[in-house]
């Protein structure tokens, strides 16, 4: 005799399959394995040398603030191209454009150039790979930018959302004398 499905029933046998899936991805189950994407020994120090250059030149020590180097951004960089694949593939597909575009203009790696040819060849890789040029410098800016010693420098200070923040200043009513004296662009309604 086969068995009627009471809504009792139906939802015993989900709430049981919900443990049996949750409990599994709490314990680490239901997650595919991933390793850290790298790339192989031979090339891992052209990449980084030649994204520390680049970094250092998209953003080169001046007016106090330090170069992207100093602040470690190539670190930072690395380290993200070890979590993630898909960063590891777009930065280093940048780097290996720029790295393609220097030996052909250039006839040497970019990490090798002096500092003047450096920028020459960053200048002509923006304006003849704009989107790949992009990746590159996106990338240098967050890591820069993202360096508590950076935004001492620049004079920015990290509030936690989950905090009281800065108090503000108090609002100047002079900052509406302007507006105030100009005649009214609406009507009123009652």
């Amino acid at each position: 005799m086969k068995r009627r499905l009471t809504r009792r029933r139906l939802l015993e046998e989900g709430l049981r399959g919900s443990v049996l899936v949750g409990g599994a991805a709490i314990a680490g189950l239901g997650r595919p394995a991933t390793t850290p994407v790298r790339a192989k020994a031979s090339t891992e120090p052209d990449f980084t040398g030649a994204l520390r250059a680049a970094a250092d030149e998209i953003i080169p020590a001046s007016d106090g603030m330090p170069a992207a180097s100093e602040v470690g951004c190539v670190e930072y960089l690395t380290r993200l191209t070890q979590e993630d694949a898909s960063i590891r593939r777009s930065l280093a597909g940048a780097i290996e454009a720029l790295e393609a575009a220097t030996r052909e203009d250039f006839g040497n790696a970019f990490a090798r150039l002096k500092r003047a040819e450096r920028v020459r060849s960053l200048r002509a890789f923006e304006h003849d790979r704009p989107e790949t040029f992009a990746v590159l410098r996106d990338y240098v800016y967050e890591a820069y930018y993202t360096r508590p010693k950076v935004w001492k420098l620049i004079g920015y200070q990290f509030y936690p959302t989950n905090q009281a923040g800065s108090r503000m200043k108090p609002f100047d009513e002079s900052a509406l004398n302007q507006v105030r004296k100009k005649p009214r662009y609406y009507r009123e309604i009652s």
